[in-house]
């Protein structure tokens, strides 16, 4: 597996490990993968441990934010504009909807979410693994 450079946080040499592509999938499919959580970009597909999940396109959005910025914590203004544009103060509730569907669909404990985590008051983070050798 060969990781993908200049995708924003992901570009550091801690997080990019878990950025990866399938050399055979070059020139055909963009992935993202941390964990077992898999966003193919093109396909607009999501794959979690290998079974695969239906992803609404706002759903799509968020997450490939996340996935893109693993590691770091991305604001709730970062995700409302790039979901649903700048000034939409009306979507704000919409979010944490999504995200707790989010969360149905790759955690395996939504009340104890260890990949998708609320920072009170900021934003959330999409964790990166923590049991991969570093």
């Amino acid at each position: 597996m060969s990781s993908i450079e200049g995708w924003g946080a992901m570009n550091t040499p801690e997080a990019s490990r878990y950025l990866s592509v399938d050399p055979r999938t070059l020139g055909q499919l963009r992935i993202l993968r941390i964990g077992d959580v898999e966003l193919q970009l093109d396909g607009y597909r999501l794959l979690v441990r290998g079974v695969p999940v239906h992803l609404p396109h706002k759903e799509f959005v968020i997450l490939r934010q996340l996935m893109d910025n693993a590691g770091r914590v991305v604001t709730r203004r970062e995700l409302l504009d790039n979901a649903w544009g700048p000034d939409r103060a009306d979507v704000r509730n919409y979010l944490e909807v999504h995200i707790r569907r989010l969360r149905t669909k790759i955690e395996t404990d939504v009340d104890q979410p260890t990949r998708i985590r609320t920072v009170r008051g900021v934003g959330y983070i999409f964790d990166l693994p923590q049991d991969v050798d570093g």
